[in-house]
């Protein structure tokens, strides 16, 4: 896997793990995003590249600041 892969990989994965704690679904949690629910699919499986304003509302969505994602996913 590349490290660019690795890197939507491991954040994919700790939004996903964290917004299931916090929403019912993918859909829900799409909308208080703002985002569609197959962009939301797409960065959970790490398929996707995430602008820095989306994920700045993936954050806010999770009551996380984007520094301890960051932080979290080991970047």
């Amino acid at each position: 896997m590349s490290k660019e892969k690795d890197i939507l990989v491991k954040i994919g994965d700790y939004i996903g793990r964290t917004a299931k704690a916090k929403y019912k679904s993918n859909v829900e949690f799409a909308n208080v995003c703002d985002v569609n629910e197959s962009t939301i699919r797409r960065i959970l499986l790490g398929e996707q590249n995430i602008s820095i304003k989306v994920l700045k509302r993936i954050c806010d969505a999770l009551d996380i600041k984007l520094s301890d994602l960051l932080k979290e996913t080991g970047f």
